[in-house]
């Protein structure tokens, strides 16, 4: 079973400052991650990192379903996004 892991940091920059506040982890196709640290929809600069090719999708419930709903990541690369506090990832498989 793959992951997806999430690095969450204090602003949002164009690239990330400081050290880390949070490490988040979702599981491909089973379970969300935790819920982004932070209230008052305080938006994190997140950076997703994929074991495999998946859709992946936020926010307060989150169900990824493909390509009309989610964001695809590839494996083994980094993307950042600034992604709302309270928000959990959810991620499925793609082919």
């Amino acid at each position: 079973m793959s992951n997806v892991y999430g690095t969450v940091f204090e602003g949002a920059e164009t690239v990330p400052l400081g050290d880390p506040i949070q490490y988040l982890t979702a599981v491909i196709g089973s379970t969300n991650s935790d819920a982004v640290t932070g209230n008052n929809k305080l938006r994190r600069r997140v950076r997703l990192f994929s074991e495999a090719k998946c859709w992946v999708k936020w926010g307060a419930n989150p169900t990824a379903t493909g390509a009309s709903d989610a964001i695809p990541l590839a494996a083994d690369v980094d993307v950042y996004y600034d992604i709302e506090a309270g928000y959990v990832i959810t991620a499925i498989t793609r082919t």
